[in-house]
Parts: C-alpha cells; structure tokens; sequence
C-alpha cells in the first residue's frame, strides 16, 4: 500500500524542461556569446549564466501581456512564477549586452 502512494505521489511532480534560448540579432555584434541556461519545472524558472551578472527577465503571454518581471544580479536565478495557465509563453532574457529569448509552455 506505501509503494503505491509513492508511485502516485512521485507521478503527480513536474518534470524540469529546457528552454531553448537564442541570442536575439543585434548588428555590428560578431563575437560569439555563451547563451545562458534555461528550463521551466512547474512554476519554477531556473536561467544559469557562466559568471554573475545583472540581468532582467520577462515572461509574456501568448498576447503580449507581461505575467512576470524581475531583476536578478547573480549567476544563478531559481524564480518562482505566478500561477500561470495552460499555454505557451514567452522568456525574455537582457543583460548589459545581449538579449536572448525562447519559448516554454504550461501544460495542466
């Protein structure tokens, strides 16, 4: 019965998934960067960068609309979204120098 409800239960978390970035074009900017690191689990947003830095990070909806904004200065950023509806959203990733972006979505 115990091995049962710790099957159920373990079935019932989010599995962590990437989020595919890429570097948004910018022209006269030829050095190759290192894109940083992104993957959603539930309602947790992780992004990991190769050396701390200050960044911003925007999540929109399908329609435009901002359901997050937020201010990180470190290397590695665990943030936690507002409860957000099945769909498909929109990762707005802008240091000093680049701005990356990519998709995920929310599955209920």
């Amino acid at each position: 019965m115990l091995l049962a409800l710790l099957c159920c239960t373990l079935s019932g978390f989010a599995e962590k998934k990437p989020i595919q970035l890429e570097k948004e074009k910018q022209p006269h900017k030829r050095n190759e960067v290192l894109l940083p690191i992104a993957s959603i689990d539930g309602q947790i947003l992780t992004i990991d960068f190769t050396s701390s830095t200050t960044f911003e990070v925007q999540v929109t909806d399908a329609s435009g609309t901002v359901v997050y904004m937020g201010t990180y200065s470190v290397q590695h950023a665990m943030v936690t979204l507002p409860q957000l509806s099945e769909g498909v959203y929109k990762l707005t990733i802008e240091d000093n120098t680049y701005i990356y972006s990519g998709y995920f979505d929310i599955e209920e």
